[in-house]
């Protein structure tokens, strides 16, 4: 094989993998994870990344706890981000064959796929079991201790006057 027929084929192997890359990109953003909770009153639509597409709560989601609440809503987002994991896999592994695996891995180290719970964390940043509080995750005044502000003060400051402290 002589030097151009090597470079033809090293073009043709290149453009073959820049479609394919291609593909799997234009597949990658239309995918998406969908959870519904356990009582049915909440629904989460998440991205690959675990990035929270769509919540949509029913009236029965906030007659909750606040803790039941959260509880459900993390165990839902975590469940919507494992379905997203498992679609992308079924995605990339038909495009990429054998490199599948290597893509996974990139993929991985890049932060973009969720740690399941099942491998050692979690997809939504909470527990697997109770809800956990005083979390940096929480919602401001939801631990019932520690805020620097009274609750029910809402109102940004302002210093307009003067009456900054110095």
């Amino acid at each position: 094989m002589d030097v151009s027929d090597r470079v033809q084929r090293m073009m043709s192997d290149f453009e073959q993998q820049a479609a394919k890359a291609a593909e799997v990109k234009d597949r990658m953003s239309e995918l998406r994870g969908t959870a519904r909770s356990e009582d049915g009153d909440i629904e989460v639509t998440v991205a690959p990344s675990g990035a929270v597409l769509d919540l949509r709560l029913e009236s029965g989601a906030v007659r909750q706890s606040h803790t039941a609440l959260q509880q459900s809503l993390l165990d839902t987002v975590r469940q919507a981000t494992q379905d997203a994991a498992a679609r992308l896999d079924e995605t990339v592994q038909p495009l990429l064959g054998d490199r599948a695996e290597q893509f996974k891995q990139a993929f991985d180290s890049h932060g973009a796929r969720p740690v399941t719970p099942e491998s050692g964390g979690d997809a939504a940043g909470g527990g697997t079991g109770t809800a956990s509080t005083g979390s940096t995750n929480a919602p401001r005044g939801s631990s019932g201790a520690g805020g620097s502000r009274p609750e029910g003060d809402d109102e940004d400051d302002d210093f307009s006057d003067g009456s900054f402290p110095k």
